[in-house]
């Protein structure tokens, strides 16, 4: 079984590993964007806004475990 510390510690490495996860989305987005012309531009800028409004709700998580 494991300690509230042990579980703790793991549960800050998967925020940690998710939030440097989302980072790299976050920048392949920026990528597609930059080479999106037309209407798919569009369904390419609202796919970066959800993805930074994960990234604002996963640092909130964040706050919330330190």
């Amino acid at each position: 079984m494991l300690g509230d510390e042990t579980r703790e510690g793991e549960r800050r490495e998967t925020i940690e590993e998710l939030s440097d996860l989302l980072f790299v989305v976050q920048e392949m987005g920026r990528r597609l964007a930059n080479e999106t012309h037309g209407d798919a531009y569009s369904q390419v800028r609202q796919l970066n806004e959800f993805l930074h409004q994960a990234r604002i709700q996963l640092d909130k998580i964040k706050k919330g475990a330190v």
